[in-house]
């Protein structure tokens, strides 16, 4: 019979789709780890149980902060990897507790995920991913026990799909329009848009940076950039893209790696390494980590908006003309 743990593991399956997955920073390319497994491979290797191994946590804390960072597709489906990489400690006892009470176990597994779910949303980005693994099984076995101790045995009549569909729904955090235009200061939102494209390339000019900047937008000049990469744009954009045949524009930090080494992000927010590693354990890191073997990175993205750094939305035209301005071009 399917029930939710056959539907997660269906979704995660189809989501990683027999490649080799990355469970440290989220993309085979990026990684500094040459080989990677399936996903199927990955799973079996997996230990959260009363045995937990260090390089199973290590795992789970990356695979923690992929499911809080990103886009809300990456988000989706790096929740659906936490769930799955738990149900297997789930499977026996659902059935047990089923027998013990005459249950019906597709609706205890219902009651575990749903469970593990709140105990997810209820925790803080900052929570230590030991806490929140014990939290997602304490709270997944107390739904359980909660469901069947109700007295009552009948079974929903919704599909456990429900679950899936919103299990990954967090306020999305990308930027939206409004905070891109500070029509406050400038009246036209085109004229805006120049003028924050012209100061970004002043600055890229004078820190000696647009040699590398103009590589990427030969590349987008080019169409090589996959589209869904692409920002979205207004609809006062819509025309400037149908000029240039494309939708050129992009992020500051597109120009920036994607990731940096833990002493470089504890330094930023005014840390020493050491001291990052103490607030680390104690659950009070401003940022979320992930492990590379025996290595820690942070997101630049999860950076920029911690230290409030806007992450603008920029075209190359006016980048250039304003790095060609400051170089009296």
């Amino acid at each position: 019979m399917r029930d939710i743990f056959t539907l997660i593991t269906e979704r995660v399956l189809r989501d990683c789709g027999g490649e080799p997955i990355c469970a440290h920073v989220g993309d085979v390319q990026l990684c500094a780890v040459k080989n990677h497994p399936t996903y199927q491979v990955l799973r079996e290797k997996v230990r959260l149980g009363r045995s937990k191994s260090v390089a199973s946590l290590r795992l789970w804390e990356s695979v923690g902060t992929l499911a809080r960072e990103g886009d809300q597709q990456e988000r989706e489906k790096w929740l659906m990897i936490l769930l799955d990489l738990l149900t297997p400690y789930f499977g026996g006892w659902s059935k047990e507790l089923a027998r013990k009470w005459h249950y019906e176990v597709s609706d205890i597994r219902s009651a575990m995920v749903e469970g593990a779910l709140d105990a997810w949303f209820s925790m803080t980005g900052c929570t230590p991913s030991n806490k929140l693994l014990d939290a997602m099984m304490t709270r997944a076995f107390t739904g359980a026990r909660g469901l069947v101790e109700v007295g009552s045995s009948e079974t929903c009549a919704a599909s456990s799909e429900y679950l899936i569909a919103d299990a990954a729904h967090e306020d999305d955090s990308t930027l939206r329009a409004s905070s891109i235009i500070n029509a406050g200061t400038v009246r036209d939102p085109d004229a805006d848009e120049r003028i924050r494209g012209e100061r970004t390339g002043a600055l890229l000019q004078r820190m000696g940076a647009m040699g590398h900047t103009k590589i990427l937008h030969d590349k987008l000049r080019s169409g090589c950039r996959d589209e869904k990469d692409a920002p979205a744009i207004n609809p006062a954009q819509v025309g400037r893209s149908w000029v240039d045949g494309k939708n050129l524009y992009y992020r500051i930090s597109d120009l920036l790696p994607q990731y940096i080494g833990f002493g470089e992000a504890a330094n930023s927010v005014g840390l020493s390494e050491s001291q990052a590693s103490r607030m680390a354990r104690k659950g009070s890191l401003p940022f979320r980590v992930l492990w590379i073997g025996n290595s820690r990175v942070v997101s630049v993205k999860s950076l920029m908006h911690i230290l409030g750094i806007q992450d603008s939305i920029v075209h190359p035209d006016d980048v250039e003309n304003g790095a060609s301005h400051v170089g009296g071009e």
